[in-house]
């Protein structure tokens, strides 16, 4: 249920023959959705940074999934994990991207790895695997930090554009 289909109903409702509202019921009702719209303006005003990276994040969905209702699911998902959540998240595709880049440095390519079949680049993708266990380059506290700052810095520099 939405705010907005709540007030569709009662004003539904409130049109039927069999109930008689007041002039009074109606302007009670027409003050509460005009504030509730006045709120929600202001609302969104006070987070325009979070509206644009939405509007970014949303379209970036819709074009990897190829469906508007799934990538709306998704936001969803994605708004319901907590920050620590998504600072883990970017750390791991972190070093993620920094262990396809080591492999592609000793010549091989992350995207054909379960096609290995030369005995040379099976032992090569084992020691890459050995570095990087021992060896993450990324580490939570010092992303989450990085993060932050960056963050802060993005809301100062552009909390007022529009």
């Amino acid at each position: 249920m939405t705010i907005e289909k709540t007030f569709e109903w009662l004003f539904s409702r409130f049109k039927a023959q069999t109930i008689k509202p007041h002039s009074f019921d109606i302007d009670c009702l027409k003050f509460i959705a005009e504030w509730v719209n006045r709120e929600k303006e202001k609302n969104k005003q006070d987070n325009i940074l979070f509206a644009k990276l939405y509007c970014y994040v949303f379209v970036q969905e819709i074009l990897h999934y190829k469906d508007i209702n799934f990538a709306q699911k998704s936001m969803h998902d994605l708004l319901s994990m907590t920050l620590p959540e998504h600072y883990e998240k970017f750390t791991q595709k972190l070093n993620d991207f920094e262990f396809n880049a080591y492999l592609r440095s000793i010549g091989i390519n992350p995207e054909e790895m379960h096609f290995l079949e030369n005995e040379a680049d099976i032992e090569k993708l084992k020691k890459a695997e050995d570095y990087f266990q021992n060896v993450n380059k990324w580490h939570y506290d010092k992303v989450s930090k990085s993060l932050d700052n960056q963050i802060t810095e993005s809301i100062n520099r552009f909390k007022n554009k529009l």
